[in-house]
Parts: structure tokens; sequence; C-alpha cells
């Protein structure tokens, strides 16, 4: 609620595709009442979820969810294949080779991969 409006979240999005480039990871968390701020509510899921269209229409090729049940995949941005797919704070699969190359399509695949 302090700072996940459809404006702020554009202007976030936006500073990272043109200052940091679209390869530059977006991670979301989603804020839960903790110390201080126990009278605020969870964020909800929906919001992560209007903030990773937002990222997706500034241009960003990787956004993750955080701090919500849901697992936060890597997605190929050239034929989105799920290469990475995260359960916890583990991996389920990894279709990326040390080269960095989606195994489906060949796109080349931002990170350091070894």
């Amino acid at each position: 609620t302090k700072n996940d409006s459809d404006k702020e979240l554009t202007q976030i999005a936006s500073f990272i595709a043109d200052e940091l480039g679209v390869d530059v990871p977006w991670h979301i968390s989603a804020f839960h009442p903790d110390y201080k701020e126990l009278q605020l509510q969870r964020t909800p899921k929906e919001t992560l979820q209007r903030a990773y269209i937002i990222g997706k229409q500034a241009g960003l090729k990787y956004i993750y969810m955080g701090n919500i049940v849901d697992a936060s995949d890597t997605i190929c941005p050239n034929c989105g294949e799920v290469l990475l797919e995260r359960v916890g704070f583990g991996t389920k699969i990894n279709k990326i080779g040390t080269k960095g190359i989606c195994s489906k399509c060949t796109a080349q695949i931002a990170g350091v991969w070894q």
C-alpha cells in the first residue's frame, strides 16, 4: 500500500529497462506485517502479478515474485520454455546448460552459468 501504485511500478520497471537493461532481473517481494508495520496488510498476490505485467510491458525479461507461495521460475524470453523451476529456495528442473542457452530454442539466457 505504500509503493505499489501503477505509476510507481511503471517508473521502477522503466528505470530498470532504460537505465540498467532489460536483462537485469527485477525481484518483486510481497510485504508481510512485521515489527513496526503490523497495522499494514500483507501484499496480495494480485499486486505482484500486476507488477509482473507492468515489468513485461516495460520490456523486462526476468521478473521474479518473492515472499509468496508460488514459485518464480526463469522462463526463456524467446520461446517461453520454463528453464529453471523454483521450489522454495531450490530448483526442481534446470534446462540451462553451462553455456547459458535455452535447451529448446538455443536463445542466450542472461546470467552466469557454470
